[in-house]
């Protein structure tokens, strides 16, 4: 079994969850205990464990674009400009600053959410990090007015992966991104879509888009270009040779199965299931026929990438798990996020070993 970072090791009442060849996701999925507490969602508001070691340092960008070395130092000349500002409020009566909303705009793997979190962890003061299905979570568990009480104790609130996949979730974000920020909380986000362009494809209706529109004006959009570097060193031709084995104590299902049983889970909680695990393995693979299954799949897969579990895929090749008519609809970001995490995750042996040295993901 993996070592957990210590960060990400949450209290849980019962017997521990043990993942095991002969149990399939569906006993673990299925396990009531796994709905995550109050106390351990605020316990979760850090990076994942796949950046817990991030720092600017470590954030080599690509000579070729020269925008991830510009997201890097304005992000880095904002955390300094964060820290001077506090150091001098706190001997003179200063009124403070307008807060920041910085947007991160970029393709997939070219090193977002390691700005991101490098941002997270050289910001001094109160802050928070969560993914936008981890802050989703926590409104639902805390009802809004709960989670702005306790966002807007912080100085500096991440959002990794900004998407808006339902009517519902503009009007709550653009409210909660609007509340913090007229309360003095900055915001750092990452997203694959630029703000103006949020639900793209998916819900037009007028009152929507002037929810959108105001989350854009909330934010100063931040490009970073490049191509994606989890792709560059992944092997399409793959032959079984290819595969680093899986622990023993993998867990290993058919593609079927799973989808059977993440119909029947909420994805609140698969973290706590992924945090037991050492590697999933899927069996039988093929198309993805329902959008729904395809959904929750990509969930899943949002949280096994945020522990760095392996993942081995057979059945069919990567590319072909999702309908070309699902790669180029409304949520065609959503896939491609998926696809690039599962060639990084096909390529994991161990991930507290594949990491490079200086710790965490990067563009080149």
């Amino acid at each position: 079994m993996l070592t957990l970072h210590p960060f990400l090791i949450l209290a849980r009442s019962g017997p521990p969850v043990v993942a095991s060849s002969v149990l399939c996701m569906d006993e673990l999925l299925g396990r009531p205990a796994l709905v995550p507490t109050h106390e351990e969602l605020i316990a979760s508001l850090i990076p994942p464990r796949n950046f817990c070691e991030a720092s600017f340092e470590s954030y080599h960008p690509d000579p070729e674009f020269s925008s991830q070395q510009e997201a890097k130092e304005t992000l880095m000349r904002f955390t300094r400009e964060g820290q001077q500002e506090r150091s001098r409020r706190s001997w003179r009566r200063i009124k403070p600053k307008q807060p920041i909303g910085w947007y991160l705009d970029g393709g997939f793997g070219v090193g977002k959410t390691h700005l991101l979190a490098a941002t997270f962890f050289a910001w001094q003061g109160a802050k928070f990090y969560a993914s936008f299905a981890g802050l989703t979570s926590l409104v639902g568990a805390l009802s809004f007015s709960g989670a702005l009480k306790l966002l807007q104790g912080a100085s500096l609130l991440a959002i990794d992966e900004f998407e808006l996949d339902d009517p519902g979730d503009t009007v709550l974000i653009s409210r909660l991104a609007n509340e913090l920020l007229a309360t003095g909380t900055n915001l750092v986000v990452t997203s694959n879509t630029l703000p103006t362009r949020l639900g793209e494809g998916r819900f037009g209706a007028q009152d929507f888009l002037r929810e959108i529109q105001g989350l854009a004006d909330a934010f100063q959009v931040l490009p970073i270009e490049g191509g994606d570097f989890r792709r560059r060193s992944f092997v399409f031709d793959r032959g079984e040779s290819t595969f680093e084995p899986l622990p023993e104590d993998a867990v290993r299902i058919e593609l079927k199965t799973l989808l059977d049983q993440l119909n029947r889970v909420h994805p609140i909680r698969y973290r706590g299931v992924v945090q037991e695990i050492s590697g999933v393995e899927i069996d039988n693979a093929s198309s993805i026929e329902l959008q729904s299954d395809a959904l929750r799949f990509c969930s899943l897969v949002d949280v096994l990438y945020d522990f760095g579990v392996p993942v081995r895929v057979r059945g069919c090749d990567l590319g072909e798990l999702f309908p070309a008519g699902f790669l180029s609809g409304g949520f065609r970001q959503k896939y491609g996020r998926c696809l690039s995490r599962l060639y990084e995750l096909e390529t994991l042996e161990d991930p507290l070993l594949q990491r490079n040295d200086e710790g965490g993901t990067r563009p080149s």
